[in-house]
């Protein structure tokens, strides 16, 4: 008959699943952290170019007119 304490792995090998699994759970956040802070950036460069083009439209709006179409 065997005992059950052969059956259950020792605390040693209990606490280094327990660390691998913490581990493992860590890189997955710092994938997830990296991933989240790239759309942010991503989402904000789009942001700032929308206004860039938008700011450019209306520059284009306030130019004076060029001579040529003056002339005419």
């Amino acid at each position: 008959m065997k005992s059950k304490n052969n059956a259950e792995p020792d605390l040693h090998s209990q606490y280094e699943s327990l660390l691998d699994q913490v581990w493992r759970s860590e890189a997955n956040w710092r994938l997830w952290d990296r991933v989240d802070a790239f759309v942010m950036l991503d989402s904000l460069r789009a942001k700032r170019d929308a206004a860039r083009v938008e700011r450019a439209i209306d520059a284009e709006r306030f130019l004076p007119d060029s001579p040529a179409e003056d002339a005419a």
